[in-house]
């Protein structure tokens, strides 16, 4: 079990507001069965409604939520055969979030010159360990980002979840530094590895 007693309340609100967009159905002109798919969409029901109002109170007052708590909500949402696609939408919202935290202290996004890259890096890796837990490193084959005891291993050992750190992880590069690529899960705990670890991937441009 982790060693975390609690978790901020933006990762299990980014999770169900994540469950709820995937739910929710599209303008195509079936207005007629929209009443019978929110029936029967989890992500749409009251008691999620509700879940993600308390989430958004929580975080707004940095008020955390039980590990135990948030760890139901992963496997919520692992049980889905959508869950890679909600898990990757949950991260990207979670570094959102994290980013416009409060608790997130001041943050400096990349500027043109080495100093102002070194600076957005540093804010990058005081989110990624305050909010998420991880530990940022730059490398020579690039930025990597190291967790011991990742939640989503806790929650669901083999692996699925960890698609939600690598969206997070992502996202955080790409709104503090102009990253452009994809964070790749290198290493997990799920594969008997001694730690999770995701590295960055540029994206190839192509002429």
């Amino acid at each position: 079990m982790s060693k975390l007693s609690s978790v901020p309340a933006l990762i299990p609100l980014s999770l169900l507001e994540a469950m709820r967009n995937l739910d929710t159905p599209v303008e195509d002109g079936l207005e007629e069965l929209a009443e019978e798919i929110v029936v029967r969409r989890l992500g749409l029901s009251p008691t999620v409604a509700a879940q993600i109002q308390r989430y958004r109170q929580g975080a707004e007052r940095d008020v955390p939520v039980e590990l135990d708590e948030v760890v139901s909500v992963i496997r919520l949402v692992g049980r889905r055969p959508d869950a890679a696609l909600v898990f990757a939408d949950a991260g990207r919202r979670a570094a959102r979030y994290a980013a416009r935290a409060r608790s997130a202290g001041p943050l400096v996004r990349v500027t043109a010159g080495g100093v102002g890259r070194r600076l957005a890096q540093r804010s990058v890796g005081r989110v990624a360990r305050r909010v998420f837990g991880g530990e940022l490193h730059a490398g020579p084959e690039g930025s990597e980002v190291a967790m011991a005891e990742p939640l989503s291993i806790v929650a669901m050992p083999d692996g699925a979840a960890c698609a939600f750190y690598g969206a997070a992880y992502g996202e955080l590069l790409r709104l503090l530094t102009d990253f452009e690529g994809a964070m790749l899960h290198h290493r997990c705990r799920s594969r008997s590895d001694d730690a999770c670890v995701w590295r960055c991937a540029a994206a190839e441009i192509y002429e």
